[in-house]
């Protein structure tokens, strides 16, 4: 019966080591929590990568303070994130912008959270946002350079990205994905994508109940954002997801 790690690895018996790269604070979590812990109990050495520190998203009424900044939000979801790899065995961490992700001689940059809005149920598009530090605004060769210099740095095997449904269609999952696909190819190494959707088509799918607890656990690590239920969450907006145990995988197609 073939594994997750069948396709990560180049062949069989390769040795895997992947480099997950997430838009947000707590998208490691939703979309790919279940391989994460997957891979945690087989030991294999899983590095991730963050693009921006969240700073657009809404909070959960009710969790934080009134009167929060969005300093404050940004140090809030930096802890959620500290929780939530804890829990999935995730001992490599990296943020866009800043060493070792940041391309040589420049100075550390803060790649702000591009924001969003539902334009139709679980369907997101770009939000009225003119801010010049965001994902999205930042030079294709900007974002490449630094995640070049993260490959160069650490070596991985393979990527790891969404498809290019963005998940829910979020314009900085979009941006997060075009910029891996650059780099991978650029570095020569493969990309692995995972499903948007449960229903999506040329994925091969992965069935991973035993991590339930584990993800249900780094799900709640994120209570500025969603409300953990007992097989769904409901996010910030209102929008109910499911819980996702189940994990479509296929190769990118380099061109």
């Amino acid at each position: 019966m073939r594994t997750p790690l069948d396709v990560l690895a180049a062949a069989p018996g390769d040795q895997v080591f992947p480099l997950f790269v997430h838009a947000h604070p707590d998208d490691e979590t939703l979309d790919t929590g279940a391989l994460l812990g997957w891979l945690a109990d087989r030991n294999v050495h899983v590095e991730l990568l963050t693009c921006t520190r969240g700073e657009q998203g809404e909070v959960v009424e009710g969790v934080l303070p009134a009167g929060v900044t969005q300093a404050d939000l940004v140090l809030v979801r930096q802890h959620e994130l500290q929780c939530a790899k804890k829990l999935l065995g995730i001992r490599e961490h990296d943020v866009l912008g800043t060493p070792p992700a940041r391309a040589a001689d420049l100075p550390a940059r803060n790649y702000h959270d591009s924001g969003m809005r539902w334009f139709a149920e679980g369907l997101a598009g770009p939000a009225d946002l003119a801010d010049p530090m965001t994902l999205t605004a930042a030079p294709l060769t900007e974002l490449v350079a630094d995640l070049m210099a993260l490959i160069e740095r650490v070596h991985p095997t393979v990527l790891v990205t969404c498809d290019n449904a963005g998940s829910y269609g979020h314009p900085d999952h979009l941006r997060a994905r075009e910029m891996t696909v650059a780099a991978a190819r650029q570095a020569g190494l493969p990309v692995v994508e995972f499903a948007s959707r449960d229903d999506a088509g040329g994925f091969e799918w992965f069935e991973l109940p035993e991590q339930r607890s584990r993800v249900v656990d780094a799900l709640r690590c994120y209570a500025t954002q969603l409300t953990v239920h007992d097989d769904h969450v409901i996010h910030v907006g209102g929008q109910r997801g499911e819980i996702r145990l189940r994990v479509g995988l296929r190769r990118v197609p380099q061109s």
